[in-house]
């Protein structure tokens, strides 16, 4: 009888727990598939927006694969950056939101959502999320770089100032102190600049000299600029006064407006100038713009089209320049390639010119050119964080009706920030 049970009760046993075997199997294989199916979905998105750039493929893929895995944040914030990289940014943070709800240190949902918030232009909801994000991880440096990023571009120098500090006094994070020197310069609203230029002809004429004074402001829609300038040549001398600025329009373009005056017989008597920048996609700045000078006895204008493009640490700017006249409309082209160094205090810069008019046309006679080329080079070195040292040296060759005109330009310039 006990032999009866023992074998009966194994043989129960064993039939139930095949039988949960068999029911379990079908649940245990389907989420199998799930996972499996989740996961090639998300591989084929990737896959469509990196290497085929379609992120309409990409995000319907990717929706697909969150239908199945609703929390599988890494798809979500997947999702979100495509949102955002087509400047759809309330979807974007539609998509963050859901998971910053549910699990609100998600690191990378955080790290998204602040720089869809630089993205959009938004510094003040961007540094909100830096400050939830450094409850979480006080220690991150990259959260505490970019809060100081953040406060920086909302004029809050001090804060900014302090933060930096804070990460270089645990480690000597390289891009901390490039930073923090450059709101301590933000915080410097003045510079004062001395410069001497010499200009040496191989032939027919005496020097001449220049010196300039400069006082510029930094304000709230851009620096102002004023400029003493003495002149030496052709045995004349006289002094001219101006003033430039460099007023912010709105996001993306700004101007530059120059009125200038002199009773010297050298200088114009008056000038002006006015030139829009609209920066495009790709860090393209675009620039129109046009010079008025009034002599003492004749008018001339000068038209000007740029355009310059920012890659990496170089500069590159095409200039053209075209003076109207009755008879025969003159036209130069000026080039300029510029090497930044660590910074836009550090730089050294190719250019050149030619045409039938000259690239810096300040005089009466620049107008007369009838053949004109250039070259030259300058750069900039800062000695420490108050005093820059500069200067440029070039070779211009001048053709006029009845003679030619080649001279050798040397200049210096020293600037104190405070």
């Amino acid at each position: 009888m006990c032999n009866y049970f023992i074998t009966h009760g194994r043989s129960i046993r064993l039939s139930v727990l095949l039988l949960l075997v068999t029911a379990t199997s079908p649940l245990s294989t389907h989420a199998q598939q799930s996972t499996t199916n989740t996961g090639q979905r998300f591989r084929e998105a990737r896959h469509a927006a990196f290497e085929e750039n379609n992120y309409h493929k990409a995000k319907q893929l990717a929706y697909q694969a969150l239908k199945q895995s609703p929390d599988y944040h890494g798809i979500r914030i997947f999702i979100a950056n495509l949102h955002a990289w087509e400047k759809h940014y309330q979807k974007a943070r539609k998509e963050l939101h859901y998971i910053l709800i549910k699990d609100p240190d998600n690191k990378r949902a955080l790290t998204s959502i602040i720089d869809i918030e630089q993205w959009a232009a938004r510094p003040e909801t961007a540094l909100r999320w830096t400050d939830q994000a450094l409850k979480y991880y006080p220690e991150n440096t990259e959260f505490m770089l970019t809060e100081a990023s953040l406060l920086s571009e909302l004029e809050r120098y001090n804060e900014a100032e302090q933060l930096y500090r804070e990460i270089l006094a645990r480690d000597s994070n390289l891009e901390a102190r490039r930073q923090l020197q450059r709101v301590q310069l933000k915080q410097l609203k003045y510079r004062a600049t001395l410069s001497y230029k010499h200009e040496r002809f191989q032939q027919h004429f005496d020097p001449w000299n220049f010196m300039e004074f400069r006082l510029s402001r930094e304000t709230g829609v851009g620096p102002v600029i004023g400029r003493l300038q003495y002149g030496n040549r052709f045995a004349l001398d006289g002094v001219q006064f101006n003033l430039d600025a460099y007023p912010s329009l709105y996001k993306g373009m700004y101007a530059y407006l120059n009125a200038g005056y002199s009773d010297a017989a050298i200088f114009p008597r008056y000038r002006l100038g006015l030139s829009l920048y609209q920066t495009l996609q790709g860090s393209f700045v675009l620039e129109g713009g046009i010079r008025h000078l009034d002599f003492s006895n004749s008018q001339s204008s000068v038209f000007i089209l740029s355009l310059s493009k920012y890659w990496k640490n170089y500069l590159f700017t095409t200039r053209g320049y075209m003076v109207p006249s009755d008879s025969d409309n003159q036209q130069s082209l000026g080039i300029l390639a510029r090497r930044y160094f660590g910074g836009e205090r550090f730089y050294m810069s190719l250019k050149g010119g030619m045409g039938s008019a000259g690239t810096d046309i300040e005089f009466a006679d620049d107008f007369r050119t009838r053949n004109f080329w250039s070259i030259g080079m300058n750069g900039q070195y800062p000695l420490n964080r108050h005093f820059d040292l500069g200067g440029e040296i070039g070779f211009e060759s001048e053709q006029f009706t009845n003679y030619n005109r080649e001279k050798y330009s040397f200049n210096i310039f020293v600037s104190y920030r405070f």
